[in-house]
């Protein structure tokens, strides 16, 4: 039986799993989506959203020397899963999404990647 994972409602964004594989529907990145297997999986890598300290301290000494009244922005790398497939890297981004179940999906797909896939190379 499949379990469907909603990460995020709008833009649709749902990972469902399988016995076999899982299924991606990524509205907002349409080439995302699609069915894999877990013997495609080489690598999972799940990135939070984090400040970019180097282009923000860039904006507020830009911002101090130009002195137009303005302040820095603090510049946000967004918090995205990337899937490194046998044949293509997928690329989810999270925005607005419910993270702890990214986790959860990243932790799912790491354990069910193969240990090897030699069979590839």
């Amino acid at each position: 039986m499949a379990e469907i994972v909603e990460l995020r409602n709008k833009p649709e964004l749902k990972i469902i799993l399988s016995t076999d594989g899982f299924e991606i529907i990524d509205i907002s990145e349409p080439k995302n989506t699609g069915e894999y297997t877990f013997e495609e999986i080489k690598n999972v890598e799940l990135t939070a959203e984090r400040t970019d300290k180097l282009i923000t301290t860039l904006s507020w000494i830009l911002a101090f020397f130009t002195g137009g009244g303005t302040t820095g922005e603090n510049y946000k790398n967004r918090a995205n899963l990337k899937l490194g497939m046998v044949n293509q890297n997928l690329k989810i981004w999270l925005v607005d999404a419910d993270f702890q179940k990214a986790e959860r999906i990243a932790h799912i797909l790491t354990e069910k990647k193969p240990t090897h896939n030699n069979t590839y190379n």
